[in-house]
């Protein structure tokens, strides 16, 4: 009986995960001004607050604070009053991958953002930020728009 009550827990842990792996860098979108969507790429124009992991040093093995990917890594947050947050589909989010139905997804998000409703963040996938005057200007690269509470 405790095997099959175990059982059923780790089923139920495990079909409520994620199925993406965690991002490195999140945007919270606070105003959007623009948002222009195209088959492979999402482009929005906005005022957003930025979360993104930093790494601070080489891997260390017995190294007791916050790691990524097996190295010390810092998380700063930074603000946006106009920035250009580019979302790319991924590899392995085309139509038919592991990852497409996710990208459908991220369209469907962004045209609700162009309706002027409110969407949950885009995770970026190791993306190119640019930082001017202590604010981002721009962030490129592979993500997703995910819908609120995602």
């Amino acid at each position: 009986m405790k095997l099959l009550l175990a059982s059923i827990f780790a089923f139920l842990v495990l079909a409520t995960a994620p199925a993406q792996a965690a991002s490195d860098t999140d945007v919270s979108i606070i105003k959007a001004e623009k948002v222009v969507i195209e088959e492979n790429m999402v482009t929005i124009i906005a005022e957003a607050k930025t979360s993104i992991i930093t790494l601070s040093g080489d891997y260390k093995a017995g190294y007791k604070g916050a790691t990524f990917t097996g190295r010390p890594m810092s998380q700063i947050t930074i603000k946006s009053d106009k920035a250009t947050f580019i979302v790319r589909r991924p590899n392995g989010a085309r139509e038919g991958e592991g990852l497409g139905e996710f990208w459908g997804k991220t369209l469907q998000a962004a045209r609700d953002l162009q309706e002027g409703k409110e969407v949950g963040r885009i995770g970026y996938y190791q993306p190119e930020v640019v930082i001017r005057k202590n604010l981002i200007s721009s962030i490129d690269g592979p993500g997703f728009l995910y819908f609120k509470g995602q």
